[in-house]
């Protein structure tokens, strides 16, 4: 099961972490080859190899996590029903801690890359929604994943969820955040987000 899901979260953080512009590719299924294809290109620089390169190749990793992530969205949604009783310094604070979080976790598998293949299977895209399920095929096993994406103003996408082997990823954060703060307040939320992040 942990090798299942280490090579799941592999190729849901290079696809989800390059968003491109519609300008280069005709639809979102597209956009999401030529973002593995961009991201394979990083993790093969010879330049940016080993474990003295670490800071520099995660830093140019996150430059472009930061502007193409749709943190804000997924932010809302992983709170839920919390999220309007936030006051706007404490959104602001939430959705850097948030983004941090999955910057860290994710920049951590992308390395881990090993050459698996990646599979389209379906493209579905209802106004400014879609997804786009795919399956990662390793020499053993096949996990299924699907991609869900909004549309920003000026035509680009971005996801906001993905499904790995039939569990989404906001759900689970909403669930975890949730019991939380049932159980305690937002300042403890707040608390074990910095943990994670620094631990």
């Amino acid at each position: 099961m942990k090798q299942i899901k280490t090579a799941a979260l592999i190729f849901c953080a290079i696809c989800i972490f390059f968003p491109v512009n519609p300008c280069f590719a005709s639809s979102v299924q597209d956009q999401l080859q030529v973002t593995i294809g961009k991201i394979i290109e990083i993790l093969k620089d010879p330049s940016l190899k080993g474990e003295a390169a670490t800071q520099q190749r995660r830093e140019t990793l996150r430059k472009v996590i930061f502007e193409q992530f749709g943190f804000e969205k997924m932010s809302q949604l992983c709170l839920g029903k919390h999220w309007r009783e936030r006051s706007d310094d404490e959104k602001k604070e939430f959705i850097e801690l948030f983004g941090k979080l999955l910057e860290d976790t994710y920049i951590s598998k992308i390395e881990g890359y090993t050459n698996e293949k990646v599979e389209y299977l379906k493209e579905v895209i209802t106004d400014k929604r879609a997804q786009v399920n795919t399956k990662i095929v390793t020499e053993k096993i096949e996990i299924p994943i699907d991609y869900r994406l909004y549309q920003e103003k000026d035509g680009s996408w971005k996801v906001y969820d993905l499904v790995i082997e039939g569990v989404s990823l906001v759900g689970n954060y909403r669930s975890q955040f949730d019991e939380i703060l049932q159980r305690d307040n937002y300042e403890k939320l707040i608390e074990e987000l910095k943990k994670k992040i620094q631990g």
